[in-house]
């Protein structure tokens, strides 16, 4: 017996807004296409609801910017910027329709983690909420950059990116740390950093917590913009390294390593709260790196066959 899946959701946007969105980037609430559910999630841009509790969460956070800005009302003007330069609404209907059915299951499976993880960070369980934004991790570190070369039509190509995302490194993940390196070899925000902001009740909470922090990075990790005890700053490209050391330090107590010690920890809760959104924001934009270029991808592709239709019609 196939299970129910455990969300469901809705449009949050004003009849204004409707009015001018494509059908098929609205959101009717029966088998929407599970890419474009994510995409809506991660803008903030959609209302879910989990089914069992009937607890309504209204996401309106755009982890796709650093500030979190939502686009509100004018979320069809303001999206699509993010893919390209003059990329439209239109576009990006015509381009999501294209995929409804292409690796559904591993888009089901990436919506229920991120559907799970704001559920419990709207609880404030932002233990259980990290759960699931590693698993999302896991999810991705092989799919996305099989996926970011599916759509190329140029073979040779391919096999030289794979080529060169393969390394005898056995870190965890490397595959995908490799990824990113080669993605954005000469994109700016190689060379920019994800700042974590450590804001707490008392100075001596803050100091104590940023230590602990700062004492789970290699020395590579930080960033020059790290700001002692108010702000640490991890390097793009090393902000996995430093979740899956958060992840191995509390959840697998390893000897003769810095651990997370629970016993130091007032409210563990507190350590994964000021973690979790920028860990989702980083997740969030290399999600959106391998959409914009499938999305450009199909454009060139849609060009160069309509070019090919009108030579053909002239000859």
């Amino acid at each position: 017996m196939v299970s129910e899946f455990p969300f469901s959701y809705s449009e949050c946007f004003p009849n204004r807004t409707l009015l001018r969105i494509p059908e098929k980037l609205k959101i009717s609430g029966n088998h929407d296409p599970e890419m474009l559910l994510i995409i809506r999630l991660l803008s903030g841009a959609i209302t879910l609801e989990h089914k069992h509790s009937s607890k309504k969460i209204s996401q309106k956070e755009n982890y796709f910017l650093a500030d979190l800005q939502g686009y509100s009302q004018y979320w069809d003007r303001n999206f699509p910027k993010l893919i390209a330069e003059g990329y439209g609404v239109e576009q990006l209907s015509d381009f999501l329709n294209s995929q409804r059915f292409s690796n559904r299951s591993f888009y089901k499976n990436i919506l229920s983690e991120l559907s799970y993880f704001f559920y419990y960070q709207k609880k404030e369980a932002y233990l259980s909420a990290f759960i699931f934004l590693y698993r999302v991790l896991e999810h991705i570190s092989y799919a996305l950059p099989l996926i970011y070369v599916s759509k190329t039509d140029d073979f040779k190509e391919t096999f030289n990116f794979l080529k060169r995302l393969m390394t005898k490194d056995a870190g965890e993940l490397g595959f995908f740390k490799k990824f990113i390196d080669t993605v954005y070899k000469d994109d700016p925000i190689r060379e920019s950093s994800v700042d974590f902001e450590i804001s707490l009740n008392t100075e001596s909470e803050q100091s104590n917590t940023y230590k602990l922090l700062f004492g789970l990075c290699k020395s590579e990790m930080i960033a020059d913009s790290t700001l002692e005890p108010r702000v640490l700053s991890i390097k793009y490209t090393e902000v996995g390294s430093f979740l899956i050391t958060i992840r191995n330090r509390f959840f697998h107590y390893m000897n003769s390593q810095r651990n997370i010690e629970s016993s130091n920890i007032p409210d563990i809760d507190v350590i994964f709260s000021l973690t979790n959104k920028k860990f989702l924001y980083w997740i969030s934009t290399i999600f959106l790196a391998v959409i914009s270029h499938n999305a450009i991808e199909f454009e060139r592709m849609n060009a160069l066959i309509l070019q090919q239709s009108s030579q053909t019609e002239t000859q």
